[in-house]
C-alpha cells in the first residue's frame, strides 16, 4: 500500500478520534438536561439529513436490495448499540466508556467464530483472553462509579461487534451507499417512537449544540471509513488511543471525571490486543492469497 495513502489514513483516523471524543462530550453535556432518547432521535434525524443529497442523486435506487432482512438486522443492532452508547456517555466517565468500546473488534472475532464458523486458532484464543482481561480492568473501578452507564457501554460494544459482522456480509453483495443509507432510514422511526415516551425539548440555546453533535458524529464516521479504506487496520488503530486521551481531558476538566490509571492501562491492553489481532489476520490473508496463486 502506498506510503502517502497510509499517511492519509492515519490523518483521517486522528481526525476521527478527536471528533468522536468531542461529540461524545457534547452528548454528555446535553445529557445533563435532555433525555437520552431525545438526544438519540436528533442524532438520527440529522444523520438522515446528511444522506439526502445522495438520495436526490440516486432516487429510490439507493435502497434497492435483495438483503433487506440483513439490513434490518444491521439497523436493529445499530439502534441498540447507538442508544446504549448515548446512555453510557451521558451517565458514566467518558474515558471508561471509550475504553470499553475498544473491545468491539474482539467481540466481533468471537461472534465470527460462533456464528460464521471461522476457525478457532491459538492466536485468536489468546486475543480473546487478553482482551477480556483488559475489559475487566476497565470495568472494575468504573462499576463503582456508575453501574448503569457501564452496562450500557458493554451492550453498545457487543452491538457494535454484531454491526461489524453484518456490514462485512452486506459488503459482499451490496453497494457501500446502500449499506450506509439503510440504517438511518430504519432507525429514525424507532428512535422517534422511543423519544415520544421520554421526550425532552432542547432549549433554544442548546440547538446549535444538538446540530453540532449530529454533524460531528456523521463527520467522524466518514473519517473512520476513509481511514480504513486508505490503510490497513493495523496501521491506523494505534492512533485511536488519541480518542481516549481527548475524552479523559474533557471528562476531567469539564465534567469532573477522575483520571483512573487502571482504566487507561486496561484500554491500552484492549487496543494492543486489537492491533495484534489485525496484524495476524492480515498475515493470514496474505498467506492464503499466496497459496491461491501457486495452485495450478
Amino acid at each position: 500500500m502506498p506510503t502517502n495513502a497510509v499517511q492519509r489514513g492515519i490523518l483521517y483516523m486522528a481526525v476521527y478520534s478527536v471528533l468522536q471524543a468531542l461529540t461524545w462530550g457534547l452528548v454528555r453535556y446535553l445529557g445533563e438536561d435532555m433525555s437520552t432518547a431525545s438526544i438519540f432521535f436528533f442524532r438520527n434525524l440529522i444523520g438522515l439529513m446528511t444522506i439526502l443529497p445522495l438520495f436526490m442523486r440516486e432516487g429510490p435506487a439507493l435502497f434497492k436490495t435483495t438483503k433487506f432482512a440483513l439490513h434490518g438486522l444491521r439497523a436493529a443492532v445499530a439502534f441498540i448499540g447507538g442508544f446504549a452508547v448515548f446512555y453510557a456517555v451521558a451517565h458514566a466517565p467518558l474515558a471508561s466508556v471509550i475504553s470499553i468500546t475498544f473491545a468491539a473488534p474482539i467481540f466481533a472475532s468471537l461472534f465470527a467464530m460462533m456464528v460464521f464458523g471461522e476457525g478457532i486458532t491459538m492466536h485468536r484464543v489468546l486475543v480473546l483472553a487478553a482482551g477480556f482481561v483488559g475489559v475487566i480492568m476497565v470495568l472494575r473501578p468504573s462499576f463503582d462509579i456508575e453501574f448503569g452507564g457501564m452496562v450500557g457501554a458493554v451492550i453498545a460494544t457487543i452491538a457494535t461487534a454484531a454491526a461489524f459482522l453484518s456490514v462485512k456480509r452486506l459488503s459482499l453483495t451490496e453497494r457501500s451507499q446502500t449499506v450506509v443509507a439503510y440504517p438511518f432510514l430504519l432507525i429514525l422511526p424507532l428512535s422517534a417512537l422511543l423519544a415520544y415516551f421520554d421526550w425532552t425539548s432542547p432549549r433554544w440555546q442548546q440547538m446549535p449544540v444538538v446540530v453540532l453533535m449530529g454533524l460531528g458524529i456523521s463527520a467522524a464516521q466518514y473519517c473512520l471509513v476513509k481511514a480504513f479504506s486508505l490503510a490497513d487496520a493495523s496501521a491506523v488503530l494505534p492512533i485511536d488511543f488519541l480518542r481516549l486521551i481527548v475524552a479523559g481531558v474533557l471528562g476531567y476538566f469539564f465534567f469532573g471525571d477522575a483520571i483512573d490509571t487502571e482504566v487507561f492501562v486496561g484500554a491500552a491492553v484492549i487496543l494492543a490486543v486489537t492491533i495484534y489481532s489485525a496484524r495476524k489476520e492480515k498475515e493470514k490473508a496474505a498467506q492464503a492469497a499466496e497459496l491461491a496463486d501457486v495452485k495450478p
